[in-house]
């Protein structure tokens, strides 16, 4: 098994692991006893829990990169592109939603927590803006940045509560909300003279 398999199967253990008991309760040792692996062997894969939330992200950024149209970057919107992104990352951490509600639970008592998980989705979401051609190397980038991670963000919350049939719901609240975030670009452009 190659070392990048195996992380992510721990990743993936781990997850089943805090759906059922929470992320306060979650450890190393935890995920050590449960999978019956020595504890420094998962140590060579993560110096600590929170790093395992950082494989989380690379492992759902790797599945969504393998499964993007990359020949409709050039015929569709950037708009659509990242509707198309941030849809297919939604729809593969869907078996690990409980498990991200009881994370995101505790973000109020843990700001550090919080911070290395927004820090993680930011990389992402930089990675998306890049790969769909929406940076313009002007002021407008640094609101593009700010933009996505908001509708991200609102959109994640809609998302986690979300039983409608083929996420109807997050999906509608996502195209409305790059609609407008496209808009106010665009009027940006029209009325600013740099």
């Amino acid at each position: 098994m190659k070392s990048s398999d195996k992380k992510f199967n721990l990743v993936k253990s781990s997850f089943n692991i805090i759906e059922k008991i929470g992320w306060k309760s979650f450890s190393l040792q935890t995920l050590s006893d449960t999978e019956k692996i020595p504890i420094n062997e998962i140590k060579l894969f993560f110096k600590s829990e929170i790093t395992i939330l950082d494989g989380f992200s690379k492992m759902i950024d790797i599945k969504v990169e393998k499964s993007f149209d990359y020949e409709e970057l050039t015929k569709t919107s950037v708009k659509d592109n990242l509707f198309e992104l941030i849809m297919l990352r939604l729809e593969f951490m869907q078996p690990y939603r409980n498990a991200l509600k009881n994370i995101l639970s505790t973000f109020k008592s843990d700001p550090l927590l919080a911070k290395s998980v927004a820090k993680d989705v930011m990389n992402s979401l930089d990675f998306y803006l890049e790969l769909t051609n929406a940076f313009s190397n002007s002021f407008l980038d640094i609101f593009k940045k700010k933009s996505i991670f908001l509708i991200y963000s609102y959109i994640f919350t809609i998302w986690l509560e979300d039983n409608s049939e083929e996420l109807s719901k997050t999906m509608s609240e996502l195209d409305k909300l790059l609609t407008f975030s496209e808009k106010i670009a665009i009027n940006f452009k029209t009325y600013t003279p740099f």
